[in-house]
């Protein structure tokens, strides 16, 4: 009896020793699953001091990391969008004011001239206007240049830049009340200016050589105006 008491301690050891071993190897075998990360949007972690810095300068759309960063570039092609709309959307608003008594009469010309819901239209065309540019610019620089890019890329070194454009448009749009003359002087100058930067930065991105940079700039303005076109004859 005193051996069989004394042996116990040591059974119940040994059996809690096999126990623990036991639960050591089920855990091996079936790990616990990694914690589940909830998906966010890319939107939760916008910078506004980015925002800003585009704001002031278009180009620093060429310091940003397209796989993280596109959504700058997505923000800013927005922004254009919406900008060009206002910008139309002002125009009208600003000519209607100019006939003063003849308000109806200009209503009836403006609505002939571009449709009954022209700021519907212009948002259409903003929207048509920077997607087929920027992809035409991408498209060609992949194919003449040395460098390709992909959409991200495309999206955030060139959408990146319209925010600026964006706010100009608004601010051309305002102007449109004071004086209609440097309003349509400043319009061609911001289309010059978009259109140059834009081809400017994509052949640099592209690294396009020098004896192929007159064919990149033909090749996607052609392209784009082709495009455009084609658009205009479907939604106008």
């Amino acid at each position: 009896m005193s051996d069989t008491h004394s042996n116990e301690p040591d059974l119940r050891k040994k059996e809690a020793n096999e126990s623990a071993e036991s639960q050591t190897a089920a855990a091996s075998a079936n790990p616990a699953a990694p914690p589940t990360v909830g998906t966010t949007s890319p939107l939760a972690g916008v910078d506004a001091q980015k925002l800003l810095t585009l704001l002031r300068n278009p180009t620093a759309s060429q310091s940003l990391q397209p796989q993280t960063e596109w959504i700058y570039g997505a923000i800013g092609a927005v922004s254009g969008v919406i900008g060009f709309a206002l910008w139309s959307w002002l125009f009208r608003e600003a000519i209607k004011s100019k006939l003063g008594i003849f308000d109806s009469i200009g209503s009836l010309m403006m609505t002939g001239a571009f449709g009954g819901d022209s700021t519907g239209k212009a948002l259409l065309l903003g929207l048509f206007s920077i997607a087929l540019l920027i992809g035409s610019l991408t498209l060609v620089g992949n194919w003449l240049g040395t460098r390709k890019l992909d959409w991200k890329e495309a999206v955030a070194n060139l959408g990146g830049t319209q925010l600026a454009f964006g706010a100009a448009w608004l601010v051309t749009g305002l102007l449109s009340f004071i004086l209609l003359q440097l309003y349509i002087l400043l319009c061609a100058f911001l289309f010059v200016v978009n259109l140059v930067l834009l081809v400017g930065l994509a052949e640099n991105f592209h690294e396009v050589r020098r004896e192929r940079k007159f064919f990149f700039i033909v090749y996607s303005l052609a392209a784009y105006l082709l495009l455009m076109y084609l658009v205009s004859a479907i939604f106008g």
